[in-house]
């Protein structure tokens, strides 16, 4: 008797759970389905804007966009583009550089910047620099990337994989797979392979 009641009530379960999965069938709903995530929706949201961040009188930088969508709660600001690039200069004791991208975030808690998508930097001594992702650190006013970057300086053309830079590009540092080419008469002539540097952040 009692492996027979314990076969029934496993029974009734068994016929329970095939009760709902048919009418979950029926109603045409996958059993147990979880419903997606909300997506997070922005406090404040601005278009066509000129927006300036400074910290103890000195600008940090400085950006203009179609788009803008502020999330507080995660602490952070998306740039997006509309119809034009956004446009962010990057301020320095050096010198400035203004840079172009499809994207760019603000940590509005530490005023970090990551550029992401054709990101294009030029300064202001003509030096330019192109990747897919850059981060500028406001603490020590530093760019880094890990991906590979191409920069222009004079007629030297330099890519690698990894960089880290001055704001204003003066000084570089690229990390892996680094090629230099001299390009005289808009002409690109190959001159010498530099050495890997596989220290420092990237």
């Amino acid at each position: 008797m009692r492996h027979m009641r314990q076969g029934w009530v496993v029974g009734i379960v068994v016929a329970g759970i095939g009760s709902i999965l048919a009418l979950s069938v029926a109603a045409g709903k996958p059993p147990m389905a979880q419903s997606p995530r909300p997506r997070p929706v922005p406090e404040i949201r601005i278009t066509n804007f000129h927006l300036v961040e400074s910290k103890s009188g000195v600008k940090l930088w400085e950006i203009w966009g179609d788009l803008a969508e502020v999330f507080e709660k995660e602490g952070v600001a998306h740039v997006t583009k509309v119809s034009r690039q956004v446009t962010v200069a990057f301020h320095s004791e050096e010198g400035k550089l203004t840079s172009h991208s499809d994207k760019a975030t603000i940590n509005m808690r530490t005023k970090d910047v990551r550029l992401q998508g054709k990101v294009r930097a030029t300064s202001e001594q003509g030096s330019t620099l192109q990747t897919e992702a850059l981060n500028w650190s406001a603490e020590d006013r530093r760019l880094y990337t890990q991906l590979p970057v191409t920069l222009a300086k004079g007629g030297l053309v330099s890519r690698g994989v990894g960089m880290e830079a001055e704001t204003t590009l003066e000084r570089v540092r690229l990390f892996g797979r680094v090629r230099s080419r001299v390009a005289p008469d808009s002409k690109e002539k190959v001159i010498q392979e530099l050495p890997v540097v596989r220290k420092g952040r990237t």
